[in-house]
């Protein structure tokens, strides 16, 4: 289904004339520099040209399209036309510089390459092929080592990727001048698999014996890793060797390949990390809506919009204190236009806009979309999660994914809250690489599917909460929504519980939570900065895991906390006395011995939301008590 959908999705973007995508056969690489055939003699050392930006503080390389890129799975195997140093000119940098000199002869690998030519070109009567065979024939690794130590040849194109130029017309590359794209394609047909059934497309093709490598995934190898490799006999069967275990034709094999790199592109707009996830989405949507989908997906759920805590989360039209507008928290990769567009887009969509109306009239609910996660694992790719819906459906879930995490105040589902954001407060010293490694897959899935979220999302708020005792409104908002998807309710029917205080609510967590907050704010009041350590940082784990034999202490010192303050400002002890026995009359009159983790939960969120109760009700309660007024 994955490879299928990938290729079909490579089918679509061709068609649409897309030409950031290699045509099958071919490859983009970045390429260093170019050796130029025109003036070669035999005895002598070619002319070449550097290519890519070399001006700014960090050198860009062109990237161009070349004859597709072989697997070196093992041994020695040389790329048409192009390749590094070592296979083209026969020179590399020295393994040991210290023994004699920076670079080093490879033999080896310039025989393979020369070999590779001599056989593929036989025969050919192309003016520009017959020079790269008269350039092959006469050149050796000791002329390239000398020549680099000379001068020369220079030093950048040591280790580099090279192609080969001829000519000074239009088309000056030598793999696309047409003898040489017709050699290639006599080259491909030559080493191509025997021919079978393909599982993807169910046509009689030639089989891949070996899959693309696949890059761009955070934590793979740099030169690729496998989505789908038979390199073990242990996964091999009757006595079929590498794909041939399953078989899917070179085409289909090329097109899911080439289409998964581009979508992996870190510049790209269908890429995003999610956890230890490397996660793209795409659609069926014509492009740029295609592409715009996908960035304002990607944005709901990346660092790229998120923190509310913070003033860069506000809105793109909100003016900050001097009245100029606040710059939004927006992928820096996206310019300031394409940041503007998003912003709006998810601030539209947040508030119930239709996908036409906030993003591209070419997108519709049933817009189909996928979402494909991918995390290393050696040489391969482990799959974290694949999601399949209607654009509609899953743009939906996520609004409701907003809206599970509202509170009032602290998270308003006007602006959006990230994914990342959420795994941050989770994160011991904020570093992601310190969850587990599916975490940030469930709560994608969780997210997009519209289903629980995964069990230890409220273990670690829970925990980190603990241990850190910071009650934040983001970890707070992830116990709420935990708590209200394993309820069971449909969107509906839990629209607004626990987004504020509810005096009402008669849950044993909530009201201790609440009660806790309470005492502690009677503390601050009485001994003000006296205090080293308030009853949070000393009693909240104890507190919430077994109020039973915590809270009966922790109303002993509220007594002496309530006689201090009554001394100086009894219309505030009085405020504090009435609202302690407005909650406690709640309470069952045997406290319960352990709460598990859903009432843990309800404790933190009772907690929250009586403190941000009485900071912004307490004071005028307070003020018309001092004053003498009967009825406060």
């Amino acid at each position: 289904m994955i490879l299928q959908q990938l290729a079909e999705y490579y089918d679509r973007r061709i068609e649409g004339g897309d030409t950031d995508l290699p045509e099958e056969g071919m490859s983009e690489k970045a390429i260093d520099a170019a050796i130029v055939l025109d003036r070669f003699e035999p005895g002598g050392v070619p002319e070449i040209e550097l290519l890519g930006d070399r001006g700014g503080k960090k050198y860009k390389p062109l990237r161009m399209m070349v004859p597709a890129e072989v697997k070196r799975a093992s041994g020695l195997v040389a790329n048409f036309l192009w390749d590094k140093s070592a296979y083209i000119l026969g020179v590399k940098k020295a393994k040991n510089p210290a023994s004699g000199g920076d670079v080093e002869a490879a033999e080896r690998e310039f025989e393979t390459f020369r070999s590779l030519h001599l056989e593929a070109l036989a025969g050919t009567e192309d003016r520009a092929l017959l020079k790269l065979l008269e350039f092959l024939g006469d050149w050796t690794p000791e002329r390239a080592v000398a020549a680099v130590a000379s001068g020369a040849l220079p030093a950048e194109v040591v280790d580099a990727n090279l192609i080969f130029r001829f000519g000074r017309g239009r088309t000056r590359d030598l793999h696309r001048f047409t003898p040489a794209c017709a050699a290639w394609a006599a080259r491909r047909a030559a080493v191509a698999g025997a021919a079978g059934r393909c599982l993807v497309s169910g046509e009689a093709a030639p089989i891949a014996r070996l899959h693309p490598s696949i890059k761009g995934v955070r934590g793979a190898q740099s030169s690729g890793a496998s989505l789908v490799s038979f390199n073990l006999d242990a996964f091999t069967s009757f006595g079929k060797e590498q794909g041939a275990n399953a078989p899917i034709s070179e085409r289909v094999a090329f097109a899911y390949g080439a289409v998964l790199n581009t979508l992996l592109r870190p510049d790209g707009a269908h890429r995003v990390q999610i956890g230890d996830a490397t996660t793209v989405f795409w659609t069926d949507a014509p492009n740029p809506a295609d592409d715009t989908a996908s960035r304002v997906l990607a944005n709901a759920v990346s660092p790229a919009y998120g923190l509310m805590d913070q003033d860069e989360g506000a809105e793109i039209d909100e003016a900050g204190e001097d009245g100029t507008a606040k710059k939004p928290k927006i992928d820096l990769k996206m310019s300031d236009e394409e940041a503007k567009r998003v912003r709006t887009a998810l601030s539209a969509l947040a508030r119930g806009r239709t996908m036409g109306e906030a993003i591209s009239a070419d997108l519709h609910p049933d817009t189909r979309l996928w979402v494909l996660g991918l995390a290393p694992n050696a040489a391969r790719l482990a799959l974290r999660f694949w999601y399949e819906d209607r654009l509609g459906d899953a743009v939906d879930h996520v609004r409701q994914h907003w809206h599970d995490l509202r509170l009032d105040p602290g998270i308003d589902p006007g602006r959006p809250v990230s994914v990342y954001a959420l795994l941050k407060a989770l994160a011991p010293q904020g570093k992601l690489d310190n969850l587990p490694p599916k975490l940030g897959g469930d709560i994608m899935r969780a997210v997009l599917s519209g289903r629980p979220y995964p069990a230890n999302m409220a273990a670690l708020a829970l925990m980190r909460i603990r241990a850190d005792g910071e009650i934040s409104a983001l970890r707070v908002a992830m116990l709420k929504a935990w708590l209200l998807r394993r309820s069971g309710k449909e969107p509906l029917e839990r629209e607004g519980e626990l987004v504020s205080l509810d005096p009402a609510e008669t849950n044993a967590g909530y009201r201790l939570g609440r009660l806790f907050a309470v005492l502690e704010s009677l503390q601050l009041e009485a001994l003000g900065k006296k205090v080293n350590a308030t009853i949070r940082d000393r009693f909240y784990g104890a507190a919430s895991a077994t109020p039973g034999s915590i809270f009966p202490v922790l109303m002993r010192g509220s007594t002496h906390h309530a006689a201090k303050l009554r001394k100086d400002r009894g219309g505030l002890a009085h405020w504090y006395d009435t609202t302690i026995a407005e909650v406690v009359d709640g309470l069952p009159s045997n406290l319960p011995r352990h709460l598990g983790v859903e009432d843990q939960g309800r404790f933190a969120i009772g907690y929250f939301h009586q403190r941000q109760a009485m900071m912004t009700r307490a004071p005028a309660a307070v003020n018309a008590a001092e004053a003498g007024d009967d009825d406060a």
